[in-house]
């Protein structure tokens, strides 16, 4: 039976993600956080749920379809607060003593801004001239890590099993689970069966036997990814609109996770009390992409947008700090802590393909529709120990597959204010056969309100991402899932100025 403590991430798609994770071996869970497609941007951006690729015409889309910065006539610099709520609710599926377990997080930033300088280079009336070069730059907030997430149940089994099976397998070095669980004693080399063992068996009638325990476990994210811009581009008789974004995304991820199993009856006697594990990680890094983009405007009231992003390539550095303790017999006293030395890596995420249809209705309305389309089993993973990229790579491609979000949204002039709704649908990363996560698409609701007073514009927007999954918590036959009800809010302030 294969009992391996894993990585579990939680996306909450934003949207904050959080994760859990003991060990290098498991990056994949990860990886995928910092690939998810997630809603975020200025206020009229993600008021219209982010369908803006044939649109255009808004910063935040220029990371999306480089060529929405063909639609600007005008110079424009903006700004954006963003105030976010993420919430979680957890129960052990099977377990009807289980109680929902709820926690929150609150996170303010500004990390939206830009600014767009729009050159008018016509020297005649003739329609097949360019008209416009636009150039512009900025920072654009691509995910939020901010979350809590509490765990509490009984359970017939314990996570020192799979330590010791772990250390039965690849020993205990130091800078591993393994090791810091054998120096805090919670497991021991077991001289008469010559293998790694706790305090939680013994022999009943020739076989091993042993009482179940509570576990409580709590995990906290912090951190996001800034993603700097670089936008050049054109408009061709204002029928072509071309683009090109150079994206510089910049990864700031905290997590830490508590853990704590207790013998709350008494069943084991004086040998085993409780255990608890404490997990630090710390990943940050930078990457680079290449976005290219074109709009093609048919008919006056319609927009045809196609986009086109290289894969990221992400130079990341992580550290992590593990610390065991326990109470029982055999179990050594005080605080046992070791910081694995900084390892690096790279990480490619896959290229993304976005096509999208626009809709303008005079002054008066525009709706966009929209699909990107990601396969995420094109993760990969170079450097560093050469068995973390074969065992994460490996794991991509068995369990990874094709997914994306469709987007659509309106807006409604009512000068000077303007109304706006939306709404995205993200797809599930994961094959269907996959058994660690199950129903993991996600829907994201979004409305907001925009102001033109002169050449100033003020706009709010609200979005709130709905996810509830099913997520086995450890790699173990047979065991039950944690459902897990997931929440995130965004309240957000854009002020503009045109010039």
């Amino acid at each position: 039976m294969k009992k391996i403590l894993k990585i579990a991430i939680l996306a909450v798609i934003t949207t904050p993600l959080f994760a859990q994770t003991t060990d290098l071996r498991y990056g994949h869970q990860y990886a995928l956080a910092f690939t998810m497609p997630s809603l975020h941007g200025n206020a009229r951006f993600v008021g219209m749920g982010g369908a803006f690729g044939a649109l255009g015409g808004n910063l935040s889309a220029l990371t999306v379809n480089p060529a929405s910065i063909g639609i600007y006539r005008r110079s424009d610099i903006s700004f954006t607060s963003t105030l976010g709520i993420g919430s979680t609710e957890t129960r052990q599926l099977d377990n009807a003593t289980s109680d929902w377990q709820f926690d929150d997080r609150m996170n303010f930033n500004v990390m939206n801004f830009g600014m767009v300088n729009a050159f008018d280079i016509s020297r005649s009336d003739s329609p097949n001239t360019w008209k416009m070069l636009q150039f512009g730059f900025g920072v654009n907030r691509k995910a939020d890590f901010w979350n809590r997430s509490t765990y509490t149940g009984f359970v017939n089994w314990t996570v020192l099993d799979q330590i010791a099976e772990s250390a039965n397998n690849r020993g205990t070095p130091a800078g591993t689970i393994e090791g810091v669980a054998r120096r805090a004693g919670v497991i021991f080399w077991d001289e008469d069966h010559q293998e790694y063992a706790n305090d939680l068996w013994w022999t009943e009638n020739g076989a091993w036997q042993h009482y179940g325990l509570t576990q409580f476990q709590t995990t906290e994210t912090r951190g996001g990814i800034n993603e700097w811009f670089l936008t050049f581009g054109g408009n061709f008789g204002d029928m072509l609109y071309l683009g090109a974004t150079v994206g510089m995304p910049v990864i700031n991820f905290r997590q830490t996770r508590n853990l704590r199993e207790v013998d709350e009856d008494g069943a084991h006697g004086n040998y085993f009390r409780s255990w608890h594990l404490r997990e630090s990680l710390q990943i940050n890094g930078t990457g680079v992409n290449l976005k290219l983009g074109a709009i093609v405007r048919p008919a006056e009231f319609m927009r045809i947008g196609l986009a086109f992003h290289t894969p990221t390539r992400f130079s990341l550095r992580e550290n992590l700090t593990l610390e065991a303790t326990g109470t029982g017999e055999h179990i050594r006293p005080g605080n046992h802590r070791e910081r694995l030395d900084q390892f690096e890596y790279s990480l490619r995420t896959p290229m993304r393909l976005i096509g999208s249809l626009g809709f303008v209705i005079g002054r008066y309305a525009m709706i966009g529709i929209e699909y990107e389309h990601i396969n995420f089993g094109n993760m990969r993973f170079t450097g560093g120990d050469p068995r973390f990229n074969s065992e994460n790579n490996n794991f991509i491609r068995e369990n990874n597959g094709t997914g994306g979000v469709f987007r659509v949204g309106g807006e409604f002039r009512l000068d000077p204010v303007s109304v706006r709704v939306g709404y995205n649908y993200t797809l599930s990363p994961f094959e269907s056969g996959n058994t660690t996560f199950q129903n993991f698409s996600g829907h994201t609701f979004t409305a907001g309100l925009g102001f033109v007073l002169g050449s100033t514009t003020i706009d709010i927007a609200y979005v709130n991402n709905l996810r509830s999954f099913d997520m086995q918590p450890y790699t173990w036959d047979l065991l039950p899932f944690n459902r897990y009800n997931v929440s995130a809010q965004q309240f957000k302030l854009t002020f503009g100025w045109r010039f």
